[in-house]
């Protein structure tokens, strides 16, 4: 076994992992929340990239361009839910499906019509190298895994310890009894859905040195995200880290076996799981 072969795939795959989780989680908790498919999060993640290259461009900062990508994405998201989506909660799926497709498809053509149709290059913040095992890895491949697993644990202690995160599952699961008690679940979905966002930007801002930023970079990452959700099931915040452990290490070691496994891979394991559980690996109906 050659171990300068197979350990930088599978922490690259870790890297990667992290990525699709961060995207991933808008599409997830929308769902489990709000009922609504809400493609338009990867114009967050996009938007992000971009507000990243832009200030590392300015100031030469890329740390400053997350934070700006983060917020704009974050202030996007807040505009987006309380004009936007609070005017189809409660509309058959495909109906949403193709409201925040269409609001996506316009921000790619603001986007364009800003930056550009050329891809920009954003280089690495950190150019440290750790050894492992007695090879090189990019320490900011293990930051980016860091950072997933971070908001991660973030998030569950926030489901788990807070009335925010309480009244969050409670309106999984019955949103009808939490009004019922006087709470505003406009506002919780707001809060959420903007928290959401920001890690769609964060996602965008970190993958920006790791791919070239384009405008069509939310396209090739929707699928995977839409991969990702499908395999844990739809609502559940756990089953999104654990498929997108899975596709990442499907896509990295699998295209280091055969490249084109990198591209097919991941419809087959998705093929598999959803013949022996059709929701997904932890789809169940009201559990985040």
């Amino acid at each position: 076994m050659n171990l300068t072969l197979w350990i930088p795939a599978i922490i690259f795959g870790f890297s990667i992992s992290g990525i699709f989780f961060l995207v991933s989680l808008g599409l997830s908790i929308g769902f489990g929340l709000m009922r609504v498919v809400n493609l338009e999060q990867m114009l967050y993640y996009t938007v992000s990239a971009y507000m990243t290259y832009t200030m590392v461009r300015l100031t030469g900062m890329f740390w400053l361009g997350l934070l700006s990508g983060v917020v704009i994405a974050g202030i996007i998201g807040f505009a987006v839910e309380t004009q936007l989506l609070r005017r189809v909660y409660g509309k058959p799926m495909l109906f949403t499906m193709v409201v925040t497709f269409s609001f996506f498809l316009i921000g790619i053509g603001a986007v364009q019509y800003i930056w550009g149709l050329a891809p920009k290059p954003v280089s690495s913040p950190i150019k440290t190298m750790i050894g492992i095992f007695g090879m090189e890895i990019p320490l900011y491949r293990l930051l980016i895994i860091a950072t997933a697993g971070a908001v991660y644990v973030l998030i569950q202690l926030i489901l788990q310890k807070t009335i925010l995160g309480k009244a969050i599952r409670a309106g999984i699961e019955s949103p009808e009894n939490l009004e019922a008690l006087g709470i505003n679940i406009n506002r919780i979905f707001t809060i959420t859905f903007i928290i959401a966002s920001g890690c769609a930007g964060l996602g965008g801002a970190l993958n920006a040195p790791l791919v070239m930023v384009g405008p069509y970079m939310g396209f090739d990452m929707l699928l995977y995200a839409f991969i990702t959700v499908i395999l844990g099931g739809l609502g559940s915040i756990k089953g999104t880290l654990i498929s997108a452990l899975i596709i990442g290490q499907v896509i990295s070691v699998g295209g280091t076996l055969w490249s084109p496994l990198a591209f097919v891979a991941p419809f087959v394991v998705m093929f598999f799981v959803i013949l022996i559980k059709p929701t997904g690996l932890y789809g169940v109906k009201g559990v985040v």
